[in-house]
């Protein structure tokens, strides 16, 4: 895992937390419970550059950790570079109004999020040598989760719920997190099999021969 990737799979949830807690604290009467993060990225909203430019930049931050995180599966690696380029659309495509919320928003909401939730799967190995993050059955149960908070905050939308705000900032922050826990145990524990393959050169093997 390079050096790049760690730093921007930490970056991701680090801007996204400060973009948060800053646009609410530029809000009077802001409701983290109530209120829906989209609120703050409304059209119509003060702080509509600075939530835009949040998730910009943990997009970014997604598209470049799928493509340090070569211990990953392929096809888990496209699936989370995708979903940063969902995250970049769905900011550049905020509600018009505070509390309301328009179809192309929430449909990209669902996608990016769905993705998210499916790289988890995908990205799993089957085998001794795999990663904790990176077992098969691990990756399923992370996305089964990931699913089941989308359908809540889904829901919570659709009932027009009293914590729609707590809802939504738990499914931005486990996938937010998720990424970054499997960066930093293939980092720390090793990468396992990696594709392509990792060549590894033992401190015998790299001394060159006395003469």
């Amino acid at each position: 895992m390079p050096w790049w990737g760690v730093l921007s799979a930490v970056g991701g949830p680090v801007v996204l937390a400060a973009g948060y807690l800053y646009a609410a604290s530029l809000t009077p009467g802001y409701q983290h419970v109530r209120q829906s993060l989209s609120d703050l990225g409304a059209h119509s909203a003060d702080t509509r550059w600075l939530m835009a430019a949040a998730l910009g930049l943990l997009g970014v931050s997604y598209i470049v950790t799928a493509i340090g995180l070569r211990p990953a599966d392929t096809a888990g690696r496209w699936l989370l570079g995708a979903a940063g380029v969902g995250m970049i659309s769905i900011a550049l495509i905020p509600n018009n109004v505070v509390g309301k919320f328009t179809l192309r928003h929430t449909l990209g909401s669902i996608l990016t999020f769905g993705l998210l939730a499916m790289w988890t799967a995908a990205s799993g190995h089957l085998g001794p040598r795999v990663p904790w993050p990176l077992r098969r059955r691990v990756g399923v149960v992370i996305a089964v989760v990931a699913l089941v908070l989308i359908e809540l905050t889904l829901w919570g939308l659709i009932l027009s719920s009293d914590n729609n705000g707590v809802r939504e900032v738990l499914l931005y922050a486990v996938t937010a997190l998720w990424p970054l826990v499997v960066v930093l145990w293939t980092k720390v524990r090793g990468p396992g099999w990696a594709i392509p393959p990792v060549r590894r050169v033992s401190p015998a093997r790299g001394r060159e021969p006395a003469r």
